[in-house]
């Protein structure tokens, strides 16, 4: 007998596999099918709604997103031409450049007893090195654990950053021993004075109103000046100004009101030039000019910073000023730092930027429970002073300061207080003494 082909003859296992076969089959038959059918066009978002115009803040955002500036009047005065300054280049290598992170080249470990001659010997070591393609000669690493020390470790050279492992109390605590007021932990210190002007390059501003804000301005003549040159542009009052300002009964007088920005040419057009920085403080012939000329400073260390630390100073009670007043000096340094350092019981601040130094970040750093009389000349948790523009402070807390974010005198701009906040202070933030110019306070918290 022939046998006839039947499901029937078929195991039901067999039938259920054939079918999920021929499924899958004809689903791929169907996903080719998909996928040669043209895609349809894609739809096209409408576009945002350009915002208006606006017409009475004196900064904005402009329809092209960025920030846009009206003009503004000073008082007392009827030209409506003055802006507020573009405060962007303050900070590490001119601003929104993220702070490198230099190879570790020695490590040392606490030990008993005073570790301020270990520890120096090792920056001398390392300074001696080589500096690499990065401009670093390498990061000095400090174990967990505290280290009593004596006196001042000073950083010298470039390229030389002192690094810890946290702030905490695990972490690397550097603790000053030194019992003398006005004492400091740690110097980043280069070498010289002033700003080495170069008196025959001096040229006159021709211009009679210079406003703050300005990039370009003229002058007598360009001669000798070329796109690139370091500069300072030099506001010189007389005693019109003095008397102004009914500053006389003070002991103000013309000369020690003379203050130096420094820039950098970026264009030259005929006696027409253009800085890198725009003008902080206005210059205007009735009241003395100004002029514009080279400097060559020398002696800055570049590329050193502090990081990742706590700094504590002895202390015999709340109102003991025989101990150490400062956790950090940056002192003719450029393009340096200080990062994640927590600063308690020194005197004055955890952070003073002083001495021409410029182009420098503290950031996410702390100070904390300053020990001194509460007076002047005291708890200044974070300082600018001297000629020294271009600093940023970004994410700092005081806790316990008088004048907390603050300026000396006659520190000139642009500087930058971003993002801080301080708490249970006794007095107010600000450009605290005489004529300090060029000072952005941008979301800075203050609490008693």
């Amino acid at each position: 007998m022939r046998k006839i082909f039947s499901f029937k003859t078929i195991p039901s296992f067999t039938i259920l596999a054939l079918l999920l076969i021929l499924s899958v089959f004809s689903c791929k038959k169907k996903e080719v099918a998909k996928k040669e059918e043209p895609a349809p066009p894609p739809k096209e978002e409408p576009a945002p709604p350009t915002p208006p115009a606006n017409t009475t803040s004196l900064v904005y955002v402009g329809t092209n997103g960025k920030l846009a500036y009206n003009t503004f009047v000073n008082q007392g005065e009827t030209d409506k031409i003055n802006t507020v300054p573009d405060f962007s280049n303050a900070g590490y290598k001119g601003g929104g450049v993220t702070i490198p992170t230099a190879p570790v080249v020695r490590t040392l470990s606490a030990q008993s007893g005073d570790n301020r001659a270990r520890i120096q010997q090792v920056i001398q070591e390392v300074e001696a090195l080589p500096m690499d393609a990065n401009g670093f000669r390498g990061a000095i690493l400090l174990n967990a654990g505290t280290y009593d020390v004596g006196d001042s470790l000073v950083i010298r050279a470039s390229g030389v950053v002192l690094r810890g492992v946290g702030q905490g109390s695990s972490g690397t605590i550097l603790r000053a021993t030194k019992r003398l007021i006005g004492s400091t932990l740690i110097r980043l210190q280069g070498s010289g004075s002033n700003l080495g002007e170069v008196t025959s390059s001096r040229r006159l501003i021709s211009d009679s109103y210079v406003p703050t804000g300005t990039k370009s301005f003229n002058l007598e003549n360009t001669n000798g000046l070329t796109v690139g040159s370091r500069v300072l542009v030099t506001r010189t009052p007389n005693q019109a100004w003095i008397d102004l300002l009914d500053m006389t009964q003070y002991g103000w007088t013309p000369s020690r009101y003379v203050m130096s920005y420094e820039r950098v040419i970026t264009a030259i057009n005929g006696n027409n030039i253009t800085i890198n920085a725009p003008v902080v403080d206005p210059i205007q012939t009735r009241y003395g000019g100004g002029r514009v000329g080279i400097h060559t400073v020398t002696g800055r260390i570049q590329n050193s910073g502090v990081e990742n630390m706590r700094l504590a100073s002895v202390f015999e009670n709340d109102n003991d000023e025989q101990h150490a007043w400062y956790g950090v000096k940056l002192l003719r340094a450029e393009n340096c730092w200080v990062k994640d350092v927590t600063a308690q019981y020194f005197g004055y601040a955890c952070v003073s930027i002083e001495e021409s130094s410029v182009y420098n970040t503290v950031q996410d750093c702390a100070m904390l429970d300053p020990k001194s009389q509460t007076t002047g000349g005291r708890k200044y948790s974070f300082n600018i002073a001297g000629t020294s523009p271009f600093n940023l402070f970004q994410r700092c807390f005081s806790r316990g300061g008088r004048h907390c974010y603050v300026t000396g005198s006659t520190v000139s701009g642009p500087n930058v207080f971003l993002d801080c906040v301080a708490v249970e202070t006794t007095s107010d933030i600000g450009p605290h003494h005489r004529w300090s110019t060029g000072l952005l306070f941008d979301n800075v918290l203050v609490g008693k």
